[in-house]
Parts: C-alpha cells; structure tokens; sequence
C-alpha cells in the first residue's frame, strides 16, 4: 500500500480493506495500523476501512522535536490524508490519543466527519494523567524502549489477560517492537506523549455535531471511564457504552473483540 505525501508536512502510509461507505481508524500513543488488524477483518466486509499510521509512527514520518506534536496537527493530517486518497467524509473511530485525534477531526473538520466513535478517551489532560503520561517518559528520555514496552502493556491489558494468556501478551509485545519490521522511535513516542500531555478539548466538545458513540473499558487502568463519562456529558447527543468483565481494559478491542465490535458495528450501522 502507498505512502502520500500531505502538505502538513509528512509522508504518511496507508492501508484500504474492504468495500462500502469509508470508515477512519485512528491508533493510539505509539501504535502504527497494525493495531487495527482484529478490528479490520471484523469490518471490512461491509466497510471500506482506512487505516493509517501517524506521524511519529510505523513507514510515516517521524518528526524529531516532541513539541511538533499535537493533538490539532495530528487531526489536521488524518484531514489531508482523505483529502489525498479522494475520501470526502468517512465515519471516523479513534481509540485513547486516537479519540483525541477524532475529537479535533469533529472539531475543526466537521463535514469529514459522518459519524464519530471514541474509545478509551478523555477531554482534557488533568493532574492524574500528566503524571501518568510523565511517568511513561521516563524510559524513554533514557533510551529505554524495552522497559517502556513492558510498563505501557501493564496500563493497557487487563490483569485477567495478563496472567491468563500470557503467550498472547508475549506474542503482542514481540509484535509491537522486538519482530516489527518498522518499530516504535523514541523520538516519535515523546512527540505522541507531548500530544497527549497538552491535550485539551473540553470546552470545545459541544462545537461537535457528528452522531457520537463514547465507549469506556470498565477495567481501563490507563484511561479510567471517568474520563469517557465526561466526555459523553460534553458531546451534544452523544451516546456512553461502558464494556463490563475482567477483560474490559483499554485493550478491549483485541481481548473481547467479539462484543467490542459487535457494540461499535452496531452504532455504524444506524447511520
């Protein structure tokens, strides 16, 4: 699959599966569009499905300085990007930095956006998460990505999967950075961690018009579903799903996906 390059400055790679009226899938803090692949065979026989990496990750670019990154420039490049491949609006799903993407998408583009899914998300980083997200720098400005790796799929994964299945957390980790053929960068997970640490959509939530589905993991340790409950009260007609058990983590998506994409399919389909 192709790789354009946008007038926000980067190169960004691409996949397109499947037929139908388009669906934009936006990653979270570090992860390129492999992270979709589960999500992706769920829909793409009835959906056209768009997964992309953003700047900072995967084959797109990586733009060194931190302070490059921001939620509204990682928006205006998902824009830019359907601009490219001829996409007027598509449903848009983000997950965790991700959601936050599609927060500014909904924002400052709103006729791209057809509908609107946010997953794992939050409105405005507060105390509690930027000392969570300072935390996850730490590693990182030591050059430690593997150590990162393991404290990042500590927050993100249910304790039930993390001692149940420990082969599939194994496999996961290898995947993400030990046997990825373009593995995650210091310099692009400190530009995705100062996105999130400057986030703050709050007071502009109510500017979004797209029908809205907010979902929330009831064992969310990274992004409690406080967070998505506020933004569910902030987002004008919106709708809060809150996915329940020992495998509802910010990783829902792949641990239940069966029940996750019965929950977001079922959204897609109403409109």
């Amino acid at each position: 699959m192709p790789t354009v390059s946008l007038p926000t400055g980067v190169d960004v790679y691409y996949e397109i599966e499947g037929s139908g009226e388009p669906v934009l899938l936006i990653t979270g803090t570090g992860a390129d569009h492999s992270l979709w692949d589960v999500t992706v065979a769920a829909y793409r026989d009835r959906y056209q499905v768009i997964t992309y990496d953003n700047r900072g990750t995967g084959q797109s670019s990586v733009p060194p300085e931190p302070e490059s990154y921001s939620m509204r420039i990682l928006a205006d490049d998902a824009a830019a990007l359907l601009d490219a491949i001829g996409i007027e609006s598509a449903h848009v799903s983000g997950l965790s930095l991700g959601s936050t993407v599609a927060q500014e998408l909904a924002i400052n583009h709103p006729r791209r956006t057809r509908s609107l899914q946010l997953h794992c998300t939050w409105g405005k980083t507060d105390e509690w998460l930027r000392r969570l997200f300072l935390d996850m720098c730490f590693p990182l400005r030591h050059g430690d990505l593997a150590h990162f790796v393991q404290t990042a799929f500590m927050m993100v994964m249910s304790p039930a999967y993390l001692a149940g299945k420990p082969d599939e957390v194994a496999a996961v980790e290898r995947a993400y950075l030990f046997e990825n053929p373009h593995p995650p960068t210091v310099e692009g997970l400190l530009g995705h961690l100062h996105a999130d640490l400057t986030h703050d959509a709050l007071d502009r939530l109510g500017r979004i018009t797209a029908r809205t589905l907010v979902t929330s993991g009831e064992v969310d340790w990274q992004v409690p579903p406080r967070y998505g409950r506020v933004v569910h009260e902030h987002v004008p007609g919106s709708r809060f799903h809150l996915f329940p058990g020992p495998y509802s983590s910010h990783m829902a998506y792949v641990e239940m996906a069966d029940e996750w994409n019965a929950v977001t399919l079922a959204f897609l389909g109403e409109g």
